[in-house]
């Protein structure tokens, strides 16, 4: 209930980090590592400040926030206790992702993996321990998120003090039009979060007008298993940020489309696998979160159809960020504004309305059908070196 929020946090974190990261890795491309590293500690004090000034609102009128984004009844309580406790999170998840970006354009994905990889188990092993052993329930969820989110903060400045290669924290810089012009970058990753908000405000709208709670309950357990397939494909695009974001600085334009296209393959391999590996287990991976039968029989139902569903998604994802790396926020902008704002709740909404519980995976698989061959059309006519690129 209180993800659209988390959403809006999301993307006013996003305004600012890929901006910045697609930024810097030009600069990086064309040799101006004194310009990137003071530009960068700046963003990352304006990026604490505007964290904690999220996290007051949220944490002091967390009631209004629940009651507003639909929460009711029992739902309405915990709500109310997760997001008091999780805004905590947010300018360490600003900060920390922030660094983690520049650990990427620094030239160290491993490190970046490792850390990624610790952060995720502790999360998870904090998870089942504040829940399973001091029965803090959803109090303990969100205190195991912030907590976490503290590791990735100190694994990154560790890393700036300690290992850092080419970026390096420095005196802040705070230049205005240096700030519009990373923010301007950021404006597409940052649309395609608010109009992701919107979505699944509609899409919860929909649920709660034309089916059940148990509908909405497998629903939301499925979403979950589903950010494994969609972190597959950002995964690979976010990582590949910096090499897009410097062969753009360098001009190497020829090489640009060859990788966005290998990218999207390879990755449409992994998520095809893991889609059909996950099938035989699906109910029992369902079980440990739903305990009437009947619901889990719906989740099995929503992963086949949206696990499909996802893997028509793969290019228009990847794309997006894509136009976002080499510094052309707004192509990335309308790819994410069409996609999320106009075509999927519209036809969602419409299609729950009309056919019930199918609706919801055919909507996705539709409208990226769309994208896909209206992407495909203007990728084919687009000839990158002749794009503009504004410092």
């Amino acid at each position: 209930m209180v993800s659209p929020l988390m959403l809006l946090v999301a993307a006013l974190a996003m305004f600012f980090i890929s901006g910045l990261a697609a930024y810097v890795g030009l600069l990086v491309g064309r040799n101006n590592i004194e310009k990137a590293n003071h530009v960068s500690s700046g963003i990352l004090v304006i990026m604490m400040v505007l964290g904690v000034a999220m996290t007051i609102p949220s944490v002091f009128f967390s009631e209004q926030f629940g009651y507003f984004l639909g929460a009711r009844g029992e739902f309405f309580q915990l709500s109310v206790d997760y997001l008091r406790i999780f805004a905590l999170s947010f300018p360490l998840l600003m900060v920390g992702r922030g660094l983690d970006i520049l650990i990427l354009n620094d030239g160290s994905p491993r490190y970046s993996f490792v850390l990624n990889i610790v952060v995720t188990l502790a999360n998870l092993g904090l998870n089942i321990f504040a829940v399973a052993v001091l029965g803090w329930g959803i109090k303990g969820l969100a205190a195991a998120t912030v907590i976490s989110s503290g590791i990735q903060l100190l694994g990154g400045l560790w890393y700036f003090l300690k290992k850092a290669k080419v970026l390096h924290l420095a005196v802040p810089s705070f230049h205005i039009p240096t700030i519009l012009r990373i923010a301007y970058n950021g404006f597409s990753d940052f649309a395609m979060m608010i109009v992701e908000a919107v979505m699944v405000f509609v899409i919860n709208i929909a649920f709660a007008k034309f089916l059940t709670p148990a509908h909405f309950e497998a629903y939301a357990t499925v979403s979950i298993i589903m950010t494994l397939f969609y972190g597959i494909y950002m995964g690979a695009s976010m990582g590949l940020q910096p090499m897009f974001s410097q062969m753009m600085g360098r001009k190497e334009f020829h090489n640009l489309t060859n990788l966005l296209n290998y990218s999207v393959k390879k990755t449409m391999g992994y998520g095809l696998l893991v889609y059909l590996l996950l099938i035989p287990v699906i109910k029992y991976i369902l079980m440990l979160f739903i305990k009437d039968p009947a619901t889990v029989e719906l989740g099995r139902f929503f992963y086949l159809t949206l696990g499909a569903a996802t893997l028509f998604s793969n290019y228009p994802l990847q794309t997006g960020v894509f136009f976002t790396a080499i510094n052309r926020p707004m192509e990335s902008a309308i790819i994410s504004a069409f996609r999320t704002l106009v075509f999927i709740p519209i036809m969602v909404y419409v299609l729950i309305m009309h056919i019930g519980a199918g609706g919801v995976a055919l909507g996705f698989i539709l409208t990226d059908i769309l994208m896909i061959l209206g992407l495909m059309s203007f990728m084919s006519k687009t000839d990158l070196s002749k794009l503009k690129v504004y410092d």
